[in-house]
């Protein structure tokens, strides 16, 4: 039983690894696109490209007579919704070993889509194995035709080698795609302000805007190409708007949950709200839906990110950071009335494009559900379910029919 504040303490401490059990894991997510018209590939090209792997010592796993994901090892391969694949990595103790296993699955991965005349479109990291310490060789990177990079979850934190590999990038006509968080590297926090009480590390918003601050002083110096990820407070609003304002090559995203969700009465028992950059106040979330509606903020990204059902059920210090949103972004954004259909096609479609498409990739035109209306709850086909939007009501159903 617990009965004083000092037994709640012990109960969390005893949750807590010594950092010799720390482990480290990869994601990687791809979309899949036809290289004869640049279209999504669909699910029997998905099969074909599963049974291509098998060569390389994965094995099937069925649902009835279909491939929907692959294992080996501790590595997992799976079918997520609108076709899109990702490698959820095997648990290894350091980096060196991450960066091995990557290479690795994309090694195999370009083997088979060769033979099935299929693209992928890549970004390429800051930082040499995402460790913000040395650069990597962006021109190499550009030849082979990717043209954004990013240490997708981790910032470039420090100062000096930022200004190196935004002026390196700049030279070579590439874009910087920026993931804002200052102490990912050393302590990264749980939980926005008020929400963290004595067990969980604050998140106050100087973390994102104190990296954000920074970048724009060196798009300003250098003129590089910049994008901001998943925006989460009122201040970085102001800042891009700043950026927009003194014509500077800037454009940002924010996420669904950031702006159908502020944090006035999240359940710090429940994993499932915890993310980077965290859900906050209600007078950030008004200024991100503004960002959105006067332009100072160009697309609305899922920043989706599946997790295993034992992490993000874990106590709300050690639950793994983030949620799944491939598939509510569209039905929740429609459903909660805060947006005309013209603005989430241009949020979610013609300005991603736009801003691939000026930067180099090759895109063709965009595949789109056959949606219906409806009046029921929204429940995520995606397994495990570490959605934010699970069993709230949605106005829209779709059939997975491309048309």
């Amino acid at each position: 039983m617990i009965d004083s504040k000092e037994k709640i303490i012990n109960y969390f401490k005893s949750g807590i690894k010594e950092p010799k059990n720390f482990k480290i894991g990869i994601e990687h997510e791809k979309f899949l696109f036809n290289n004869s018209d640049n279209k999504r590939i669909d699910y029997p090209k998905i099969k074909e490209m599963f049974t291509a792997l098998l060569e390389f010592g994965w094995n099937p796993v069925f649902e009835k007579e279909n491939i929907i994901a692959l294992n080996k090892g501790g590595k997992n391969i799976t079918l997520e919704p609108g076709n899109q694949i990702e490698l959820s990595g095997d648990k290894l103790n350091h980096m060196h070993e991450a960066c091995a296993e990557s290479q690795d699955y994309l090694f195999e991965l370009k083997q088979v889509t060769k033979k099935l005349d299929i693209k992928i479109h890549r970004t390429g990291s800051l930082t040499k194995g995402l460790q913000g310490k040395e650069p990597i060789d962006y021109k190499e990177f550009i030849a082979q035709g990717v043209f954004a990079f990013t240490d997708d979850g981790l910032s470039l934190v420090d100062d000096n080698l930022a200004e190196l590999i935004f002026k390196t990038i700049k030279n070579e006509d590439g874009a910087v795609f920026q993931h804002c968080e200052k102490n990912c590297h050393t302590s990264p926090g749980d939980i926005a302000p008020p929400n963290d009480g004595e067990l969980l590390t604050p998140i106050h918003s100087s973390e994102e805007t104190e990296i954000l601050q920074r970048d724009l002083h060196l798009v300003a110096k250098y003129g590089t190409r910049y994008h901001a990820q998943h925006l989460s407070t009122k201040e970085s609003v102001n800042l891009i708007r700043d950026a927009k304002l003194n014509n500077l090559p800037v454009t940002a995203e924010v996420t669904p949950h950031h702006i159908l969700i502020n944090n006035k009465n999240i359940d710090t028992s429940n994993g499932k709200y915890k993310m980077y950059p965290p859900i906050r106040t209600s007078s950030d979330q008004v200024a991100l839906i503004e960002g959105l509606k006067d332009g100072t903020i160009d697309v609305i990204s899922t920043d989706h990110a599946p997790h295993t059902i034992e992490s993000k059920q874990a106590n709300f210090k050690e639950a793994a950071r983030g949620v799944v949103g491939l598939e509510s972004a569209f039905p929740m954004l429609y459903s909660s009335e805060m947006f005309e259909l013209n603005e989430l096609v241009m949020y979610l479609d013609i300005n991603p494009r736009k801003i691939l498409s000026e930067l180099g990739y090759n895109l063709n035109n965009s595949n789109s559900f056959e949606w219906k209306s409806c009046n029921k709850k929204f429940y995520t086909n995606s397994n495990p379910k570490n959605s934010l939007f699970e069993g709230m009501e949605t106005l829209l159903e779709t059939s997975g029919v491309y048309v």
